[in-house]
């Protein structure tokens, strides 16, 4: 369990870091219509999603809590990890509309970390919840 822990907090502080020098090198919003639509629609999955995972679900770390359960309604009826999805539409918009190589590195690790992040989450998610692999047949992993 430590091992996961350390892995989990590892992936979280390299999204954070990615996050954190994206939204201060350049402005919070994109200025494209396009690009503002994609990210606001990002804004909009990533509120749905926080507002349906039960409080003791929620948890910035993909190890699983203790008395976890495995939410299937709201968004993750039909994706089964809706904030990545967020974070990427709400990043990638940025980027394309302030585009800079420093940017555009950062964007491309936080892509490869929630990819990382998102396969080892549903490892773990596999080995908790026997229903998981059933759950995986019906939603898709980031886009409906």
């Amino acid at each position: 369990m430590k091992t996961y822990k350390f892995k989990s907090y590892l992936l979280v502080a390299v999204q954070a870091i990615c996050m954190l020098f994206i939204f201060t090198s350049g402005f919070l919003l994109a200025y494209h219509p396009l690009l503002l639509v994609l990210e606001i629609v990002g804004i909009i999955i990533g509120t749905w999603a926080v507002a349906t995972m039960d409080i003791c679900n929620l948890n910035v770390a993909p190890y699983i809590k203790k008395d976890a359960h495995l939410v299937t309604h709201g968004p993750y009826k039909s994706i089964r990890h809706p904030m990545y999805s967020a974070a990427l539409l709400i990043f990638w918009p940025l980027i394309i509309d302030q585009f800079s190589l420093w940017r555009f590195a950062a964007a491309m690790i936080l892509t490869v970390d929630l990819m990382i992040k998102m396969l080892f989450e549903e490892t773990l998610l596999r080995e908790h919840f026997v229903e998981y692999e059933a759950y995986m047949k019906k939603t898709k992993r980031l886009i409906p």
